[in-house]
């Protein structure tokens, strides 16, 4: 058996030295920042080509800058961040903002495209985030907005709020947090808790673990429900943290039932998942199955492989994750490390290497032997609570360094930071788990988190203290953290062995709002206490009006699109610039020297500021896939007009604004383009584009923002979009010729797209027995018409570089509608594209009819069928 730490061996000795620093009364001083920081941000910016967004100024402004001697894990640290940036999302007005997991939305996420299974690894990362806007949002998310299914999987959301709280020591904010907390608990409990057993249940499945040993074993259904030290560790840590939060809020008595429902909890887990043969938690079965699997037994003590020695999962750790485990149980830790069972070059495995059923999936979703990022993380923050917390010597910091490089190791794809949702464990290869479209810097695990909170040693804590204990390795010369929010104030340290990286004084240094108030001469533990500020978390909320993901208002339209690069795209709260996966509105082909974008807010509303966001493929490497013949830049100029309507609405007056300020002065790529101006109530907001010679004009996204405070006025009648009916009411009313029942086709018209693999909102009619079929659009009465916007869905890639080609483009599609109750065709019809596209828009306009229903005919290329994501009529 050999351990990885021999494998390893490089002489390192670990600092585990004990220091005191006393400077709670400093703290309270007012103080400045020394001029530079100990970090040069342009610096960390000029250092890598991989950057998506070139918005420096928002990563200066919100995160905390890192500097090691290991340039992988800089580099992957920063990486990190920009999939953090990635996938933040702009919702709506009434939610605010939240974060996907999958880039593209699936349709097995929540509102907006939350996904609650990595909820807790990411507000662990989203806190250091020194933005209290976003962080509010996204812990309110979860059971303010509607549809959000904060139980739709396994996670730990009350733990992850009190973490919230640990960093910024706000109590208002957290207090305020409570009832959010307890409605969580509360629907765990009702849902999955089995009172008689005294234990939480839940499938693999819906731990996020979909294929996994237990599941496999079974053979009548591979959703078999345990008692996993999973959901049962997340609910020892929500239920303390339900604890800590209602002592804050004075409720002694409340904090006490929550403590003894954590600790009735802690025993269960350790008499019934904890196996003190094997040293190690495991699964336990709550039902029968076949084949000899009894209840309450624990994987492998009965079925198929009844008296294995191992069986051992990753899960086994997260106990830790949350301090529930006492030090008898630290043995489990003897097997992490061990190349034989869970450690390899780019893991750990999921399962031990040498158990029955280990096997490394050539594809998702199997979890018997990939290197998965969510479990990694998992089990790198219990491995920080051992060292921090526990009294045992099967682990140490090296250890800790060792797993982490191995975490960032795997963080690479052709020589770039690369995250996708698990890779092989002994190459790296992420192939089998990285659909495009779908897989690309997936947000579903941590690594900001481990680097500040674990590595480099902030232990943030209620209260007023701060606490450091880096677990480094003794032979670095140096290392910074610049810019961390704690409590309030702002932190950096360093260490400077010589004082010749940084420029300053020798040894360990602590910074507190531009005050040194600590120097030691080597590395080690710091606590002492600190005087929070008050209302740390607070900020002033100001709305996007532009942003909309399936409501009647606003509506955005352009004088051109391509038929790849539709609209929606530019106001549905996403912003990022990649050519794949596709998030952006282009004028490629258009044959004006300028085109238009204009958002309709339905009624006037109060606005002060327009951000853009251009695309600059000029700029970065592209692969062969995203290269095309014309390239997308930012306009020469563009211009802000807004549309003020007289008080009886009969008259519309475009104006130009009044800017105040305009940053950057000249249009620049892949960065926020500010416009601030006057408050004015506008009904309507037009930007003007001047295209670049040679090139076309891109937007990942347009806001429009009201002032702080501002109150938003109920938008009145209907948009140009006649199909448009997000409320599901009576009219306009679709229907499709297969499936004849009409029930679902609602999704056609509820102003939401899906041009991607996994989006749900889309008709395909599989089965149906016709070479052509017509989706119907009927409204309340004769309506105009003259153009319908076909949204073809198809071509979708799989995994394995493969594509479904059992829906592809539709051979050919036309237009007809009813007058008087009877059928035409259109007249003067043209197509654009000239023929159909799939996952694009494709444009028939046609001389202008009153008609009160329309159909799209789609003409299937068979065998395969063509597919809608959405129709709109104008």
């Amino acid at each position: 058996m050999m351990n990885a730490r021999k494998l390893h061996a490089d002489g390192r000795q670990y600092c585990r030295a004990v220091f005191v620093l006393a400077f709670a009364a400093v703290v309270q001083l007012a103080g400045c920042r020394p001029d530079e920081p100990l970090i040069d941000h342009a610096s960390v910016f000029d250092k890598y080509d991989w950057w998506d967004s070139r918005d420096r100024d928002w990563y200066a402004a919100r995160i905390p800058f890192v500097d090691t001697p290991d340039d992988s894990l800089d580099e992957v640290y920063y990486y990190r961040w920009e999939v953090v940036k990635t996938h933040l999302t702009y919702g709506s007005p009434s939610t605010g903002y939240l974060f996907t997991e999958f880039i593209d939305r699936p349709f097995w996420s929540g509102t907006y495209g939350g996904i609650a299974c990595p909820l807790g690894h990411q507000l662990a990362e989203v806190r250091w985030l020194k933005d209290p806007r976003i962080i509010d949002d996204f812990a309110r998310y979860w059971l303010d907005t509607p549809g959000a299914r904060p139980r739709n999987y396994s996670n730990w959301y009350g733990s992850g709020i009190w973490q919230i709280h640990e960093l910024w020591s706000d109590r208002d904010w957290a207090i305020s947090m409570l009832p959010y907390v307890e409605k969580q608990i509360a629907g765990w409990y009702d849902e999955w808790y089995d009172a008689d057993h005294g234990l939480f249940y839940r499938t693999g499945h819906d731990d996020g673990m979909e294929v996994n040993i237990n599941a496999r074993q079974a053979s009548d259904d591979w959703r078999v429900e345990g008692y996993r030290p999973t959901l049962n560790s997340y609910l020892y840590g929500d239920l303390n943290a339900a604890a800590s939060l209602s002592a804050l809020a004075g409720d002694a008595a409340k904090a006490q039932s929550y403590t003894d429902k954590a600790d009735a909890l802690r025993s269960r887990v350790i008499e019934q998942l904890w196996d003190s043969t094997r040293a190690f938690f495991f699964h336990q079965w709550v039902a029968d199955h076949p084949p000899g699997i009894k209840a309450k037994t624990l994987t492998y003590q009965t079925g198929p492989f009844a008296g294995n020695e191992h069986g051992r999962e990753l899960i086994g750790y997260v106990p830790w994750q949350f301090n529930l485990p006492t030090d008898e149980q630290s043995s489990a830790w003897q097997f992490l490390m061990d190349t034989t069972y869970f450690m390899s070059t780019y893991g750990p495995t999921t399962t031990e290497q040498h158990d029955p059923q280990f096997y490394v999936s050539p594809r998702c979703c199997v979890w018997s032997g990939q290197s998965w990022p969510y479990a990694t993380t998992q089990t790198l923050v219990a491995m920080a609570n051992l060292l921090n917390n526990y009294d045992q010597d099967y682990v140490d910091g090296g250890d800790y360094y060792e797993l982490i490089r191995a975490y960032t190791r795997t963080q690479y794809k052709n020589g770039r930071p690369y995250v996708a949702e698990s890779a092989n464990p002994f190459d790296g290869s992420w192939t089998g788990s990285d659909l495009p479209n779908h897989s690309e810097h997936y947000f579903h695990s941590g690594y900001v988190d481990l680097v500040l909170g674990g590595l480099l040693g902030i232990r943030p804590t209620a209260g007023d203290t701060l606490v450091l204990n880096p677990l480094v390795p003794a032979d670095w010369r140096y290392f910074a953290v610049d810019g961390v929010r704690y409590h309030g104030r702002d932190l950096s340290f360093y260490w400077d062995a010589d004082g010749s990286r940084y420029g300053r004084e020798s040894g360990f240094v602590v910074i507190v709002d531009g005050k040194q108030v600590y120097r030691g001469d080597t590395i080690g533990r710091v606590a002492q206490p600190i005087e929070p500020a008050a209302n740390s978390l607070s900020f002033e909320r100001r709305d996007n009006l532009a942003v909309n993901n399936g409501e009647l208002w606003p509506e955005v339209t352009t004088s051109y699109a391509n038929p790849s690069n539709p609209s929606f795209y530019l106001h549905d709260g996403g912003i990022w610039y990649h050519q794949v996966p596709t998030n952006r509105w282009t004028t490629v082909g258009s044959p004006n020297s300028g085109d238009t974008v204009t958002v309709d807010f339905g009624v006037a509303q109060t606005v002060n500021e327009v951000r853009l966001y251009f695309i600059d493929d000029s700029v970065g490497e592209q692969s062969a896939s995203e290269r095309q013949t014309t390239v997308v830049m930012p306009p020469v100029s563009y211009r802000i007009e807004v549309r003020v309507d007289s008080p009886d609405e009969s008259e519309a007056v475009w104006t130009s604004l009044v800017e105040t300020r305009r940053t950057p002065s000249r249009p620049e790529g892949r960065r926020a383009n500010t416009v601030e101006f006057r408050a004015v109530d506008a009904r309507a907001v037009r930007v003007i584009l001047e295209h670049a010679a040679g090139g076309a004009t891109g937007l990942a996204e347009l806001e429009v923002w009201t002032p702080a405070g501002t109150l938003l006025s109920k938008a009145q009648g209907r948009p140009s979009n006649l199909a448009l009916n997000p409320a599901g009411d009576p009219f306009p009313r679709v229907s499709a010729s297969f499936p004849e029942d009409d029930e679902g086709l609602g999704v056609l018209v509820d102003g939401s797209f899906g041009l991607t693999s996994y989006q749900a909102n889309r008709w395909v009619p599989r089965g149906t027995p016709n070479a052509e079929d017509w989706i119907e659009i009927e409204f309340d009465g004769p309506k105009s018409v003259s153009r319908v916007d076909a949204y073809l869905w198809g071509n979708a890639p799989r995994y394995l570089n493969q594509v479904d080609t059992t829906v592809i483009s539709p051979r050919s599609m036309h237009v007809r509608v009813r007058v008087g109750g009877e059928w035409r065709d259109v007249l003067n019809a043209s197509s654009f594209p000239q023929s159909p596209r799939a996952m694009a828009v494709n444009v028939i306009s046609f001389q202008a009819v009153e008609a009160d229903a329309v159909r799209l005919y789609l003409e299937h290329d068979r065998p395969a069928v063509g597919g809608l994501t959405e129709v709109e009529v104008r």
